[in-house]
């Protein structure tokens, strides 16, 4: 048995930095408390339940040079629009910056999310809030434009692979193996700043989760800032490869440094 797969909705909150899911594929991201509140899954549950991590958690073990980059900016925009409080000491003011800055990225993530679910929305022929509408129409035209005749588009699916890991992916072709996966981006895309360049890695994961014939993949860059505006970049079926080997590297690191291996296999092994 490879990969069990599930078209399901309920996206994961983008700002949170682990995401879990079932050996069945079902999205686990949240945990009841005692008090019968929600928390987030954490490392703790998933040894406890047998839970896997998401591609992107997996590839978090590895060093994102731009998202450290737009993460450094958000502090220094952060630092040049506040105002030292009297009395206020460093440390203080430091924890203001970054919290500032936190809650800057957390909103981006969370209008990021938002234009997601009206993307998923709209190629599942469900209504489309007009807010995010033409965020919407440009993802799916620009689908179309890239891969011209595929039918058998698939949005959110999430799925569970034997290796030890999971994932929801933003729409693939299961005839073709095509991945598609979606980047929300402030601006419009003038500044010069790189758009494609580890992505493949995601895809990649996605793409042998869902045990899919080899292919291209995809990403589209959506601007936040400017609805209806979009970029693409599309990689060869070399990229995807070299994707796959390069996250099953960061998944063997992932485990040995989490000293968990949730692995199917593996766990049937210990039983």
């Amino acid at each position: 048995m490879g990969a069990l797969l599930l078209p399901v909705g309920n996206k994961p909150p983008q700002h949170e930095s682990g995401h879990w899911y079932t050996r069945d594929g079902l999205p686990a991201y949240q945990q009841r408390t005692q008090k019968g509140g929600l928390r987030a899954t954490d490392l703790r549950d998933a040894r406890k339940k047998g839970l896997v991590p998401s591609v992107t958690t997996v590839l978090g073990v590895i060093a994102k040079q731009a998202l450290e980059k737009w993460k450094r900016e958000q502090c220094v925009y952060a630092a040049l629009t506040l105002t030292r409080q009297d009395d206020e000491t460093d440390a203080q003011f430091f924890a203001r910056i970054e919290a500032d800055a936190g809650a800057q990225a957390k909103a981006a993530a969370e209008e990021g999310t938002r234009i997601h679910d009206a993307c998923e929305s709209l190629f599942r022929g469900l209504p489309v809030p007009e807010q995010y509408r033409p965020h919407a129409e440009a993802v799916m035209a620009k689908v179309h434009e890239m891969f011209p005749g595929i039918t058998d588009w698939t949005a959110e699916a999430s799925f569970a692979h034997e290796s030890g890991y999971g994932g929801k992916v933003d729409l693939h072709s299961p005839s073709t193996g095509i991945v598609i996966d979606y980047k929300g981006k402030d601006g419009d895309f003038t500044d010069g700043k790189k758009l494609a360049y580890d992505q493949h890695l995601q895809l990649g994961g996605y793409s042998q989760g869902l045990i899919l014939p080899r292919a291209p993949g995809a990403n589209i860059f959506f601007s936040r800032t400017h609805p209806g505006l979009v970029a693409s970049h599309v990689w060869k079926e070399s990229d995807i490869a070299a994707g796959i080997r390069t996250f099953n590297s960061a998944l063997q690191l992932w485990k040995d440094l989490k000293d968990f291996d949730p692995a199917w296999k593996a766990q049937q092994a210990v039983v």
